[in-house]
């Protein structure tokens, strides 16, 4: 059962979605950002470490309850945004996320991004055994192992403690080698104890093999989208990473 420990407050929760977008191509989910009823900072044509590190350090200088990642492959709408709001103003858990197809071809009845168990460090070892979108639990929270970034909700705190990094960290070659983003994010949790819950009303599509990657064809850029705005380009400084 998941634990309502929020505590009451007149402030309504402030939520920061951040989408790392190599792509920025594929119209089903650009058309939607425009309608999501939060702040969205879009971090596009950056390599993925140094654009969680922008991510990182534009939330932490911000005043957002949650940091919320999605890829740039899942088409993301209003509902979505608006059910993870309620289950964070509820839950206050310390990680939440929704889910998505694992393969874009098995939109309905396929794999989907989260395991009860973790796979293993070792790359070459490494198996993700994914729960079926048949088999979600019939209860709104459930506990998971691993959550790709698929609406992923970091509680403030969390993200105060802990810096995005690559795989390669598994093998000594520090934090900016590899990539698995997500992966290392959810050992880094199962080894200090933070629970990552999933929230089974929030499925999205995920556009996999959608889109064109344009890193290192296309400058990189920064936005801040405010909720009810228009995207404001950040200011240069934030690029030097």
């Amino acid at each position: 059962m998941i634990l309502l420990s929020r505590k009451k407050s007149n402030a309504l929760l402030k939520i920061l979605l951040a989408r790392a977008s190599p792509r920025c191509n594929i119209p089903e989910v650009e058309d939607e950002n425009s309608k999501l009823p939060c702040d969205k900072l879009l971090v596009q044509y950056f390599p993925e470490i140094p654009a969680y590190k922008v991510i990182r350090d534009y939330f932490l200088k911000s005043d957002y309850d949650y940091l919320v990642l999605a890829t740039d492959d899942i088409i993301v709408k209003p509902e979505h945004i608006e059910r993870l709001k309620q289950s964070l103003e509820v839950s206050g858990v310390p990680v939440l996320s929704g889910y998505m197809n694992v393969d874009q071809h098995e939109w309905q009845n396929g794999n989907v991004n989260i395991c009860y168990e973790l796979a293993l460090k070792d790359k070459k070892l490494r198996y993700y055994n994914w729960i079926k979108n048949t088999e979600i639990p019939d209860k709104e929270f459930f506990q998971v192992k691993f959550a790709g970034f698929g609406l992923t909700a970091i509680r403030r705190d969390i993200v105060e403690k802990y810096e995005f990094a690559g795989d390669g960290i598994f093998k000594g070659k520090g934090m900016t080698f590899g990539a698995s983003l997500d992966f290392v994010f959810c050992w880094w949790c199962h080894e200090n104890q933070v629970p990552i819950w999933a929230d089974s009303k929030i499925y999205m599509q995920h556009l996999r093999t959608s889109g064109t990657h344009r890193v290192g064809e296309k400058s990189r850029r920064v936005f801040i989208w405010r909720e009810n705005g228009e995207a404001e380009k950040i200011d240069e400084n934030w690029l030097s990473v």
